[in-house]
């Protein structure tokens, strides 16, 4: 089992484990996570031939208000408990050791310890649709590379969608895994796979 990658403290970010690594981001404030995670998770895994995903936990989505959020503590705890027989599946939480919130930030940060190591921004296809809503998202694209997993209905999400009309990017359609590589400019829209609707939002809609 490796290191894993949540604290600056104890400065398993800058481990030379994750060298060279092809590692799968998956950010979001994941209240609580679910099935649908782990769905999009796997995909990447599979689909991208990576050797992790490392969940990012932020302390708060900028695009969302604090209306419903569940402490920090107990959204880490939850993400892992539910990745527990996953060993690609590593928590982090580098965002709150570090006070950021914007991915773009993070990314930087990441980038600073782990210059030789291969990220890939995953996002479910809803995400990819609101992307250029994000803080610095034509940055963000330049810095790395990004990849969408199906999630319905996929053909409307993307057909007018800013990101994937943004004409410096080179969009490639997987419909076979290979260990494409992961280069900034360079969107992998995962079209083939077996679709998961399941949201943080119907879970906790569920509850009250």
């Amino acid at each position: 089992m490796p290191p894993t990658p949540y604290t600056s403290k104890q400065k398993s970010i800058y481990s030379p484990i994750w060298r060279n690594k092809r590692i799968g981001l998956l950010g979001g404030s994941f209240n609580p996570p679910h099935e649908g995670h782990l769905h999009i998770s796997k995909t990447a895994l599979q689909a991208l031939k990576l050797d992790y995903i490392w969940w990012l936990v932020t302390p708060q989505n900028p695009l969302k208000t604090s209306d419903g959020l569940k402490p920090y503590d107990e959204r880490f705890n939850l993400c892992k408990k539910i990745t527990a027989s996953h060993p690609q599946i590593i928590i982090s939480d580098v965002e709150q050791e570090n006070n950021l919130t914007h991915s773009y930030d993070t990314l930087k940060q990441l980038h600073k310890h782990l210059p030789s190591t291969k990220f890939v921004w995953c996002t479910g296809m809803d995400n990819a649709h609101q992307f250029h809503l994000w803080y610095k998202w034509r940055e963000i694209l330049k810095t790395v590379a990004t990849a969408h997993i199906a999630r319905p209905p996929a053909t409307s999400l993307i057909e007018n969608c800013p990101l994937r009309m943004q004409s410096t990017q080179k969009h490639v359609f997987v419909n076979k895994s290979s260990a494409f590589p992961l280069n900034p400019e360079h969107s992998y829209w995962i079209l083939e796979h077996k679709m998961n609707k399941l949201s943080s939002t119907q879970i906790r809609g569920k509850n009250l």
